[in-house]
């Protein structure tokens, strides 16, 4: 797991500086500078990042479940460049992009889980002129070298102290922005199908009562059939 060294931090989440400095470790392709800072009102988290071979923007903020966000969870998309632009749609717009070894310009996100951001099949993309302007792959010894870089943001974003904070913070946004109507909509659906479902087991229960009323009747008809017909 990278070895997180943050500068001074406090363990209350109200007195951070609204600019965070930090040195993380991305072993083993060296130390990176980072300047966090943290949007409260979104729970969106934008790195800054430093080094030898890197240098750009990795904007991070919790992965929820749509139908369900989680406050808790500690899945996390990493979107590589700043917030998107006005109008703008894919990841291709974001500015400053992150450049690796001065030549890949990195897009688009890689979603992860916090506790263990080190998976060997992440698939990690670029765009620029290297790759003839479209979305391609980037080589497996860079692909390993971001996924450290990775690695190393996820677990400095699972230990800041204003953690809980931004993750509240970003599922209150994706329910303004997405609001109640589909979950009420469910919740209704369920309300029709059980009241379907209670009308037919009532309907089973009174069938039920008259078949078990059948076989204890200990009056049966007697004589031939003729018989009682005349």
């Amino acid at each position: 797991m990278p070895e997180t060294r943050p500068a001074h931090t406090s363990a209350d989440p109200t007195t951070l500086p609204a600019t965070l400095p930090a040195t993380l470790s991305a072993a083993p392709y060296g130390d990176l500078r980072v300047l966090a800072k943290p949007n409260p009102a979104t729970g969106v988290l934008r790195c800054l990042v430093h080094s030898t071979s890197v240098t750009g923007v990795f904007t991070l903020e919790p992965d929820f479940d749509r139908d369900n966000p989680d406050p808790a969870t500690t899945r996390l998309r990493i979107h590589y460049g700043d917030e998107l632009p006005n109008g703008a749609h894919t990841g291709t717009y974001r500015p400053h992009r992150p450049v690796i070894d001065g030549t890949l310009r990195l897009v688009d996100s890689t979603t992860l889980d916090a506790r263990s951001p080190r998976h060997p099949r992440t698939r990690i993309y670029h765009r620029d002129a290297t790759s003839g302007h479209r979305r391609a792959r980037v080589p497996a010894p860079v692909a390993r070298h971001v996924t450290a870089i990775l690695a190393a943001l996820a677990t400095y974003w699972l230990q800041r102290p204003d953690l809980d904070r931004l993750r509240r913070a970003a599922a209150r946004t994706l329910l303004q922005r997405t609001g109640l109507h589909h979950k009420q909509a469910t919740i209704a659906e369920l309300e029709a199908l059980i009241a379907d479902r209670q009308r037919e087991l009532a309907t089973q229960r009174a069938q039920l009562a008259r078949m078990t009323a059948l076989l204890a009747d200990d009056n049966p008809p007697t004589g031939r059939p003729d018989q009682a017909a005349a």
